[in-house]
């Protein structure tokens, strides 16, 4: 190929022919991949590979099941970050998660999930210290000042006295709050 052509003025079209089918081109190629990664964070995709894991029904049987709220969360609620930049990363580290799938014996079956849970537990707790455990914060937005009144006084002090810790110092929500959507293994 001759990459000085690349950089040569058309002779067969225009600029403005050439602009028009780049930006048609962009405009296509930017929308399905909205939808592509909008498709692949679905709850309908995730268990696509979890259909036989309990991961689904721990879920719906926590308070982020539909509890006193009456909201359900969703898998990518959790395990997909919020800010774009840190989302487009994440989707494309966990891609790997799709070889995963394919060439791990029985990884689709509970049995799989029971002998590794600790495994994935541990992994998806530092991912949650990493961050701060932003995905709670995300939703749960207060949970340091203007308390809501349903919140129980001892849960109120516990978060007061950590808000007042050095940044450094402070627990971040899984430190306190595990397995509240999914079953922490015991030891």
């Amino acid at each position: 190929m001759n990459w000085r052509a690349l950089f040569k003025p058309s002779v067969k079209y225009s600029i403005l022919a050439l602009l028009v089918v780049g930006v048609v081109v962009g405009v296509v190629g930017y929308f399905a991949t909205q939808q592509t990664l909008h498709a692949t964070s679905s709850d309908e995709f995730c268990m696509s590979c979890h259909s036989n894991h309990s991961l689904k029904d721990e879920v719906l049987a926590s308070a982020h099941g539909g509890g006193r709220a009456g909201v359900t969360v969703q898998c990518q609620d959790c395990h997909l970050p919020h800010n774009p930049i840190e989302y487009m990363i994440k989707k494309i580290i966990v891609s790997k998660d799709l070889y995963g799938f394919l060439t791990i014996d029985g990884f689709n079956t509970q049995e799989w999930l029971d002998e590794n849970r600790k495994e994935q537990a541990e992994h998806a707790l530092k991912y949650f210290r990493a961050t701060d455990s932003a995905n709670c914060q995300h939703c749960h937005t207060r949970i340091y000042e203007n308390q809501p009144d349903t919140m129980k006084k001892m849960a109120k002090r516990m978060h007061e006295r950590n808000f007042k810790k050095e940044a450094d110092k402070r627990k971040t929500c899984v430190d306190c709050h595990k397995g509240v959507a999914h079953v922490y293994p015991k030891g």
